[in-house]
């Protein structure tokens, strides 16, 4: 029994085997191709056909990994371009400039910018902030927030005055940037704010797409 089981059964079992490892490696003579409608050689993982093996029209490549196949600019070989909100090389990320903050105040130096790619709304880098507006960032004292101290000879507040900015503005929101109403007393010396019933609204905030200009700018929801 043990003899004839080899010579019978065991040949059918590796017979059967082989063909199921040969037919498994075999192709069916088709390939599945994606549409390249912008042509820049990355093809739309939404649209796909199948064609026979090297036969595919030539807007159809053998890739499906462009993120907007309306434009040739935006595709994995793409370079980034920074502070544009425009994924450009697809990995899901957002080149965007910060500048150090040497002194911590919140506020960068514009001499020290530097791209990273992150997501939106992500916090800005180890010792990086998202704006530029520092005109000395060597002192915490110095920055658009500090107030203009008279007599001293510094443009303590950044606003490209020196010793005159001794006007207060009220700052009902209390985010540290004044409305256009001057303050007989208490107050902050800038009138930078746009919006000063919402403390999350004034210059230099990010601004998130939200239908706001959060960053006093005049734009609405670009990323900084």
């Amino acid at each position: 029994m043990k003899k004839h089981m080899f010579k019978t059964i065991l040949p059918a079992l590796l017979l059967v085997g082989a063909v199921f490892v040969i037919g498994s490696g075999c192709s069916d003579g088709f390939e599945t191709s994606y549409f390249d409608n912008d042509g820049d050689g990355y093809g739309n993982p939404n649209v796909s056909e199948r064609f026979t093996i090297n036969d595919a029209p030539s807007n159809y490549v053998g890739n499906r990994s462009d993120c907007d196949d309306k434009d040739a600019d935006i595709n994995p070989g793409a370079t980034e371009i920074p502070d544009n909100e425009i994924d450009e090389n697809c990995n899901g990320l957002f080149g965007i400039t910060f500048y150090k903050d040497y002194d911590n105040d919140g506020f960068g130096d514009p001499n020290s910018g530097a791209v990273y790619e992150i997501n939106f709304g992500d916090p800005a880098p180890d010792g990086m902030v998202y704006n530029n507006a520092d005109c000395n960032d060597r002192s915490d004292m110095i920055n658009p927030l500090a107030d203009e101290i008279v007599g001293n000879g510094i443009d303590d507040n950044c606003n490209g005055e020196i010793d005159i900015d001794d006007i207060k503005y009220i700052d009902a929101d209390g985010d540290g940037y004044g409305s256009q109403v001057q303050s007989p007393a208490d107050g902050v010396f800038n009138s930078l704010d746009c919006d000063d019933t919402n403390s999350a609204i004034h210059p230099y905030a990010i601004d998130f797409k939200n239908g706001i200009d959060d960053d006093c700018d005049g734009i609405t929801d670009e990323k900084i």
